[in-house]
């Protein structure tokens, strides 16, 4: 017996030499330090010294006072060398944005894995990390910070031109765009009203850009409000002015849209064709009006009976002959004795 328990351990322990390793790293990027509206990667490697046969499974990532993006499908191929092994492997990246000023803590996470020729679906956990937001420079608590490499602001007009009168409805649009800065962390530009105009604000657009490869570049927003010209007049839609934060200079900057100015007149109250024909008329030294006297107009009234009858005569040829066949058929008249309106004189008539 002793000798097959040694070659049964000895087995095992040659299966357990071959089970694959499973390593999974997370660092956070650019740093522990960040302020609000700057976006955090949380990177998650997951390593083995197999293959991969399939993607890790990451849990999903909630931290209050943050917008958290979490990692999409595709991810980052790398290699490492660990205690003189190499390790290949995926890494995994959260977006983390702070919304207000406070240090966050990251719970560590649990990565599921299969490599190949592992007997059994392998798990490691993420270590636990801190990081710490605080306001930019030049900001307030409770003001909504902007935080992005690079910002672009433009504006449109719906018509572009007039003229305008009053009942006319106009929109603008106004389009966020920020590098590295999820299009949900964008706050919504001041649209300020205007007196004379009713307006509309409509739905925001907000997407993410990427690079053409499913990679995220920044964020997106398109903010659309539609006026309704309720009196005559000179308006002005007011400037727009973004406040950012630049995250590669480390400063405050502002971009702003000019004001859009327009005129308005009051509506029409009678409606002008588009082609007259008596400007026609005149410009082709035609009188205005048309004078027919009675006898052509007598006489287009004959021919357009004229006419009538000849497209029309079948149906008369059968009426009359249908007339002068009752004439010819009809029964003779028969005498009816009147009775006298005087009844004294009656026996006078029988006699």
């Amino acid at each position: 017996m002793k000798p097959c328990a040694l070659a049964l351990l000895m087995f095992v322990g040659l299966a357990q030499a071959d089970e694959p390793q499973l390593r999974v790293q997370a660092r956070l990027v650019p740093g522990d330090a960040v302020v609000v509206g700057e976006a955090v990667q949380l990177q998650v490697d997951v390593l083995t010294d197999s293959w991969f046969t399939r993607g890790a499974s990451l849990p999903e990532l909630s931290l209050a006072g943050t917008d958290v993006m979490p990692p999409n499908g595709e991810a980052e191929h790398l290699s490492q060398t660990i205690q003189g092994q190499t390790f290949s492997g995926l890494r995994y990246t959260y977006r983390i944005t702070p919304t207000q000023a406070h240090v966050f803590s990251i719970a560590p996470l649990t990565v599921r894995a299969n490599p190949a020729q592992a007997s059994h679906e392998l798990s490691g956990q993420t270590p636990a990390l801190t990081f710490r937001a605080s306001l930019p420079e030049g900001f307030s608590p409770g003001e909504p910070v902007l935080a992005a490499s690079a910002l672009r602001l433009s504006q449109s007009l719906t018509p572009s031109d007039g003229p305008f009168k009053v009942g006319d409805s106009l929109t603008r649009s106004v389009t966020l765009q920020a590098d590295g800065t999820p299009g949900l962390a964008l706050p919504a530009p001041p649209l300020a009203s205007v007196a004379g105009l009713g307006a509309y604000p409509q739905t925001p657009q907000v997407s993410n850009l990427d690079d053409g490869r499913g990679g995220f570049n920044g964020g997106q927003r398109i903010d659309r409000v539609r006026y309704r010209i309720e009196r005559e007049g000179d308006f002005e839609l007011p400037a727009v002015r973004v406040k950012w934060w630049d995250n590669v200079n480390r400063k405050t900057r502002f971009s702003e849209l000019p004001a859009v100015t327009f005129k308005a007149a009051a509506a029409c109250s009678s409606y002008t064709p588009v082609f007259s024909i008596v400007d026609d008329l005149k410009q082709m030294g035609q009188p205005t009006r048309l004078r027919l006297s009675a006898f052509w107009l007598v006489g287009v009234a004959v021919l357009l009976l004229a006419v009538a009858l000849y497209v029309n005569r079948g149906r008369l040829l059968h009426v009359l002959n249908a007339v002068r066949h009752w004439l010819r058929n009809r029964p003779p008249r028969q005498d009816y004795g009147l009775r006298p309106l005087n009844p004294r004189h009656e026996k006078d008539f029988q006699k």
